[in-house]
């Protein structure tokens, strides 16, 4: 069987396919798309047996695939893997003949639940089912278990976590996330070190590259974009029981012009944790975690 997926980060591309195969979906052939524009060519090119979609990607999203397919005739089944599961994007996919939507981070167990019966022809998962809250509760800290199994299930390489110091110069790359009002509600920092340990190890570069970037002091412009893609997976942290649902608004890196409140929330004294973390082959950064 042929799955072609469509996202506009090689990194979760590859991410993806190594979740398959750890899910035992590793005999079927895999076609990649770069955006909804190219999976939609690719549906009739390739006649996919199953489409595994991002949601926000550009030339054509994936909602605007699904769509554009099924007002063609195009019956393939078809799933989200995407960094946002709020009640509106399911119910929307639903809408639109979607069969699931698996939130990031995922796990080879979440692809195995909603994957099984698509593969094997069966009934599909009821995934899009499954009903989450809007949220209007306070966004709340993550605890340090749930951000290390975060980046260990991303960067499929060992992290230990130990109390770290507040960033007093220069960072690496600096998140922020707001809410459905586009309200600032969380801001998330990784030092130099951090941003190149992580953009290194997720895009499968050697040691040697991310070490580089750090004696250079300078954060390469692959290592930026593939730690940007772990703070855009990392605002499934702060989406738990009832709180508001945030996803992440924009990034700044080393060098850039980051604005005055984020610098000023960054160096703030409560409603944060700082944490050092040691990648296993890398190194030793610093995550900052910071509630406004």
């Amino acid at each position: 069987m042929k799955i072609l997926i469509a996202d506009d980060s090689r990194v979760m591309r590859q991410i993806v396919i190594r979740t398959l195969r750890q899910a035992g979906f590793d005999d079927h052939t895999i076609v990649e798309a770069e955006n909804g524009r190219d999976a939609f060519e690719k549906v009739s090119s390739e006649a996919p047996d199953l489409l595994l979609s991002d949601w926000n990607m550009p030339e054509m999203t994936g909602i605007e695939c699904l769509r554009a397919l099924r007002a063609q005739g195009a019956d393939v089944p078809f799933g989200f893997v995407t960094s946002e599961g709020s009640e509106e994007m399911r119910a929307a996919a639903a809408a639109a003949g979607a069969m699931f939507l698996i939130a990031k981070p995922f796990t080879a167990e979440t692809f195995e639940a909603a994957l099984g019966g698509v593969l094997g022809g069966g009934k599909a998962s009821a995934e899009l089912e499954h009903v989450t809250t809007t949220g209007t509760g306070a966004t709340q800290l993550p605890v340090a278990k749930d951000a290390r199994d975060m980046l260990v299930g991303l960067l499929n390489k060992e992290c230990a976590f130990a109390d770290g110091n507040r960033p007093t110069g220069h960072v690496g790359v600096v998140g922020t996330y707001v809410d459905a009002t586009t309200k600032l509600r969380a801001v998330v920092a990784f030092d130099l070190p951090m941003a190149a340990y992580v953009g290194a190890a997720i895009g499968l570069l050697p040691p040697g590259a991310a070490a580089d970037a750090v004696d250079d002091k300078e954060l390469f412009p692959n290592l930026r974009t593939n730690a940007a893609e772990v703070l855009n997976v990392m605002a499934a942290l702060f989406n738990v029981g009832d709180a508001a649902h945030l996803k992440l608004y924009s990034h700044h890196a080393l060098g850039e012009q980051v604005p005055a409140d984020v610098l000023g929330h960054l160096t703030a004294l409560g409603g944060r944790v700082d944490w050092s973390v040691s990648i296993k082959g890398y190194g030793t950064g610093t995550l900052s975690i910071v509630l406004v």
